[in-house]
């Protein structure tokens, strides 16, 4: 039985849940990409959007009841080289919701989604910041670093859909730092990766999340040039083989691994690739892609069923683990 169960849960309850809003998000958007291609309604992406906001408003509360009753915990989590990066799960969600909002409340979708975008710039700012202040070993370049980095690829492709003056330059910025910070950022954790000890058993699904950064970037830019070029489709394809190079590490975990919060890390990735998927597929005739774009979004679909039966039955069964950060080698 793992310690964090003798707890209260709301003592070890992990930051990185918000990956599940980060899931469920993408999932919606994926739905809304798949009912735009096919003859459907719009039932299944709005009614995933409307869980992916209630969980939002129920972690938000759940987070600030927490740092109220442990403060020291904030700072503790801040501290650390690894875990301060899934504080971008938080503000990654909070700039996804206003994608899920738009069609309803465009003026709140906007107002929220300035918000986080500055929150993310800050937060990136400051993590970027404190990797170059103190020296960072080999070993602590774990996948969750790309987190932060991540979220600055998001802000654009949901604010550039907004009515917001200046919009396009204000998303090229974002997109700008978010790509080739990804790239320096990919080759760093794929050096670790390759030439250190292998990450733990519990911390092996985030690998998946290195899947992400070149999904959004790939969204990013048909948002911000409205083509399909040449670069669009080396990101897209090269996405593809490595979603397939990581998910072939890490399918076979759940018979040895136990189900831990960090399962959700590969939710958000596979929803960015699927979403990356529709978007190929709009562009190009014939069946193949389409057949691509289906088959990812019912794995998504399945695999975030799934991690939501599996939390659910833990938290009532009182085995609820959150994911064990490795503490930095000194």
């Amino acid at each position: 039985m793992e310690n964090n169960t003798q707890m209260p849960l709301l003592e070890f309850l992990p930051v990185s849940i918000f990956g599940a809003v980060m899931g469920l998000s993408g999932l919606s958007f994926a739905w809304r990409l798949a009912a735009k291609l096919w003859p459907m309604n719009f039932n299944a992406s709005e009614g995933i959007g409307a869980i992916a906001i209630l969980l939002f408003l129920v972690l938000l509360v759940s987070f600030m009841m927490k740092f109220r009753r442990y403060p020291l915990l904030l700072s503790k989590e801040l501290a650390h080289p690894v875990g301060v990066s899934f504080y971008g799960t938080f503000i990654i969600s909070l700039v996804l919701i206003p994608g899920l909002l738009l069609p309803y409340f465009p003026g709140l979708a906007t107002v929220i989604w300035c918000i986080a975008a500055v929150a993310m710039l800050l937060f990136a700012w400051f993590v970027l910041r404190k990797w170059l202040d103190h020296q960072q070993l080999p070993e602590n370049a774990m996948p969750v670093w790309v987190i932060p980095i991540v979220g600055t690829l998001d802000v654009p492709i949901v604010g550039i859909h907004l009515p917001v003056y200046g919009i396009h330059e204000i998303c090229m910025v974002f997109y700008g730092i978010g790509l080739i910070f990804a790239f320096i950022l990919l080759i760093l954790i794929f050096s670790r990766l390759l030439f250190q000890v292998p990450v733990p058993q519990a911390v092996q699904p985030t690998l998946l999340v290195l899947a992400s950064p070149l999904a959004l970037a790939f969204t990013g830019y048909e948002n911000l040039t409205g083509v399909q070029d040449l670069f669009a489709t080396v990101l897209f394809y090269f996405n593809l083989f490595l979603l397939a190079l990581l998910a072939s590490k890490i399918m076979l975990l759940p018979k040895v691994c136990p189900f831990y919060v960090s399962w959700w890390s590969v939710s958000f990735p596979l929803s960015a690739v699927t979403i990356a998927a529709f978007l190929y597929a709009e562009h190009r005739p014939g069946i193949v892609h389409q057949v691509i774009a289906g088959l990812l979004l019912a794995t998504t679909t399945a695999v975030i069923i799934f991690l939501g039966i599996q939390t659910l039955y833990r938290i009532f069964k009182g085995t609820f683990s959150s994911l064990t950060i490795p503490q930095p080698t000194k």
